[in-house]
């Protein structure tokens, strides 16, 4: 028999595993023949915080940029890009390049064996080519609100879809992200991701999330991978495939933070999950382009990549989605992933919470609290 006190903002499993005792023959004692995880019915909502205790803020709008000034933090946006550009606790910077939607990978070889890097080739730079249709300021009560429109054009600039990102700042220094993408054009290919990619710069290099780990995981590939507490530099979050592919998915990820070696950083909570990714290389670092009949695509040349030709950059790249498609790999020369882990939708709404860490603030705790 046991009890458990549920503390506010926190989930209890029970993780069974089943080790061999002695050793015997070529087994030796401890190893793991089995074993399985369970969430159990203990909860207790989050700790609250209204919005209206937390210091005033002080807002700022040219032709070009919108500034929120709070105590000990500041947020800057850039109104031609719709871009955050700034985000900053005391003098330390967190941004090299905002949040950009994102919806592409690096092509996996079962991508590759069935044509899913031509098939939704639509959506490889559908983020970085967003044309802004509009940025707009305003204030609801306590907080500070920038909501940002764009249309995402194919290779052609033409129209496929309508984009919104919706950030709320707070006085804590708190900014939350609610995006919604929908689908305007008929006909379109499925997703491979739906999220957003930003980049901090390299010094930020700790990686602390509670998700699926320590290995990674994707929608169809994560039950081996149970919920817990876990740390990594960000550099063994690259899985180094004999060809350079999309690897170092975390699924199922309540919360990461994103920190330098004294503790200062940003905590991306979601809301309610996320799916997140963080490298010291940019996708185009694991992509190989490859040839078309009697051409290359886009009038690239064909690399073939190799482990030694993926190079750390000066830079920390984070991916923060709603999902990304399963793997799958029933075979590599033609299956499709299962369709219950393809995001098929033609539209989407997820949310999620960016807060500001200082050197000594504890991500654990900092996670638990609740802003309304």
């Amino acid at each position: 028999d046991f009890s458990i006190d549920p503390q506010p903002g926190a989930e209890y499993f029970l993780t069974v595993r089943a080790r061999q005792r002695e050793a015997k023959g070529l087994v030796e004692a401890g190893w793991e023949a089995a074993a399985e995880q369970f969430l159990l019915p203990y909860y207790t909502k989050e700790k609250s915080v209204a919005a209206t205790s937390f210091p005033k803020m002080k807002r700022e709008e040219t032709e070009t940029a919108i500034t929120v000034v709070g105590e000990g933090f500041s947020v800057a946006f850039d109104k031609s890009t719709g871009i955050m550009t700034s985000y900053k606790k005391g003098e330390i910077e967190f941004l090299k390049i905002g949040p950009i939607p994102d919806f592409w990978r690096a092509p996996t070889d079962n991508d590759f064996g069935n044509n899913l890097n031509k098939r939704s080739r639509v959506w490889r730079k559908a983020g970085e080519t967003r044309k802004v249709k509009s940025v707009s300021l305003s204030e609801q009560g306590s907080t500070v609100k920038i909501h940002m429109q764009f249309n995402l054009v194919d290779e052609a600039g033409t129209p496929v879809a309508t984009y919104q990102s919706l950030y709320t700042v707070y006085g804590s220094g708190d900014v939350q992200v609610d995006n919604h993408f929908k689908m305007t054009a008929e006909k379109l290919p499925e997703i491979v991701r739906m999220g957003m990619n930003l980049v901090m710069p390299r010094s930020f290099e700790q990686i602390t999330w509670l998700g699926r780990g320590p290995q990674e995981n994707y929608q169809d590939r994560k039950t081996g991978a149970f919920v817990g507490l876990y740390q990594l530099a960000v550099e063994e979050m690259y899985y180094p495939y004999v060809r350079p592919q999309e690897n170092g998915n975390r699924t199922d990820v309540r919360w990461a933070a994103i920190t330098d070696s004294a503790g200062n950083g940003l905590l991306f909570k979601g809301m309610p999950l996320l799916e997140v990714t963080a490298h010291h290389q940019i996708m185009e670092d694991f992509e190989s382009p490859v040839r078309t009949v009697g051409r290359f695509v886009n009038g690239e040349k064909v690399i073939n990549r190799h482990i030694n030709d993926v190079v750390p950059r000066e830079l920390t790249s984070v991916n923060i989605d709603f999902k990304q498609m399963g793997l799958g790999g029933d075979n590599s020369w033609g299956a499709w992933t299962h369709d219950e882990y393809r995001l098929t939708g033609k539209e989407y709404n997820y949310s999620f919470l960016m807060h500001p860490l200082k050197a000594g603030d504890n991500p654990v705790e900092a996670s638990k609290v609740r802003i309304f």
